[in-house]
């Protein structure tokens, strides 16, 4: 996990777990929402590398209640999302309800791209359409939760060990035996449960 001094949490090795890990403190009554408004959801966007810097900037400066709809949305993905990860972790069949919804969502951040002539190695680059709208940091968010999955394999996505922590994460790690969302944080943490434990 990275030292960023922002208030996402940065652990999961895909912005669409970095997503869906916005929602902190799940297990507890009162959990922290940290895609609260507008500027954060493109805040979020921007730091997970879904959006350019200077498109960020153009999009914090918009106001208003298409902002807060869109916000309203990106929040509504990340629990889709949230529900297939916990039906996968507890092997229990995915939502048919919460893939139509992700898919819906999928399908209009398509519709909002257009092949534009790249001076890269490719022909072509897919570009976001003009104007600049507000659904934007919705449409990368949604993007990236397409890629996590149809992309990733679901053996290397895992929830952490911790009984009291809900981030989810990719294990990239050797032989893939990573148990914590962070080696500092949970796991630390859990070690001194399970020393306490044994020792009473």
């Amino acid at each position: 996990m990275s030292e960023r001094t922002d208030q996402f949490e940065w652990s999961g090795g895909h912005p669409a777990l970095d997503l869906v890990n916005t929602m902190d403190e799940r297990p507890f009554d009162q959990p922290i929402e940290n895609l609260a408004n507008y500027r954060d959801l493109v805040r979020f966007a921007e730091l997970a590398g879904l959006i350019k810097p200077a498109l960020a900037a153009t999009l914090q400066a918009l106001t208003g209640p298409a902002c807060s709809r869109v916000t309203k949305r990106a929040r509504e993905l990340r629990e889709h999302v949230h529900s297939v990860l916990v039906a996968e972790h507890k092997q229990r069949p995915v939502s048919q309800r919460d893939l139509d919804a992700i898919a819906s969502t999928v399908r209009a951040a398509r519709a909002a791209q257009v092949l534009a002539p790249s001076t890269a190695a490719g022909l072509a680059v897919y570009r976001w359409s003009r104007p600049v709208t507000a659904e934007i940091p919705l449409h990368a968010c949604a993007l990236a939760v397409e890629r996590l999955l149809t992309d990733v394999d679901r053996g290397r996505i895992r929830k952490c060990g911790a009984s009291d922590c809900d981030v989810y994460f990719v294990d990239t790690s050797k032989g893939h035996r990573r148990q914590w969302c962070s080696m500092k944080n949970c796991g630390n943490r859990e070690k001194q449960r399970r020393w306490r434990s044994s020792t009473e």
